[in-house]
């Protein structure tokens, strides 16, 4: 008689509150039971994983091969397929899905559930699928077009190209680079009147030289063998803290 091995085993020790072991225990032994019937949260998860990777697998010829095509349902698939490749480089709005036609848009989501936790870039189900997603990319100019909005309550951060000056006024125009995000590589203009830019020359003389009221401490961020601003000793620089 064949004996099958026993699986491996971790032991676990856990210090339980006094008046908490009788509820742990019942958890530890209804999760076994659960276990033993396949019934836990994460086996259900991975048998339906196992079902989305199937019926991702039988969906994803149809939208790969549809930006092929010249309608607007080829557009909306380009756009969703290059924000599989690559969503900070090409934004997808979801709503967009909404346009093309009811079969189409069930295969689009059975591709989205094969790429949640792929073990495969989508891409890798086709051989030279790099160069295909290139293609698709390429075809709709979607490398070519401008960067998205800023969206609101995200954070960039940005880093100082130059500025330009108008003789005679005082308004003040940064030209900034947001970094971290290749869709926004393009310096950006970023224009402020007088007023704004006096209230700007006041935040940074607090905020990087020193708490208005506290001149004699050091910023919390400051590094080892850092010295402050040459501006700060400028007079009129500090602003406040008088």
């Amino acid at each position: 008689m064949n004996i099958p091995p026993r699986p491996k085993t971790h032991r676990i020790t856990s210090d339980v509150p006094e008046h908490l072991l009788e509820a742990f225990q019942h958890t530890i032994a209804e999760f076994f039971a659960n276990a033993h019937g396949g019934q836990t949260g994460a086996q259900r998860a991975a048998k339906i994983r196992a079902g989305d990777r199937e019926g991702g697998l039988d969906s994803l010829p149809q939208p790969v091969d549809m930006p092929e095509g010249d309608t607007e349902q080829a557009e909306t698939v380009a756009e969703f397929l290059a924000g599989l490749y690559n969503g900070t480089d090409y934004r997808f709005d979801l709503t967009a899905l909404r346009a093309p036609e009811e079969d189409l848009f069930e295969h689009c989501l059975a591709v989205l559930r094969l790429d949640h936790r792929p073990t495969v870039k989508v891409r890798g189900y086709f051989p030279g699928g790099e160069q295909r997603w290139q293609q698709i990319i390429t075809r709709w100019n979607l490398d070519k077009r401008p960067a998205p909005a800023p969206v609101h309550g995200e954070r960039y951060q940005a880093r100082y190209v130059t500025n330009q000056e108008a003789p005679g006024y005082r308004d003040m125009t940064l030209v900034v680079a947001i970094d971290g995000d290749p869709a926004r590589q393009l310096p950006i203009e970023l224009h402020f009147s007088a007023g704004d830019s006096e209230r700007i020359a006041v935040i940074l003389s607090t905020c990087i030289a020193g708490r208005p009221r506290e001149w004699h401490e050091e910023p919390l961020d400051i590094k080892a063998g850092e010295l402050r601003p040459q501006w700060f000793s400028i007079p009129g620089a500090r602003l406040m803290g008088q």
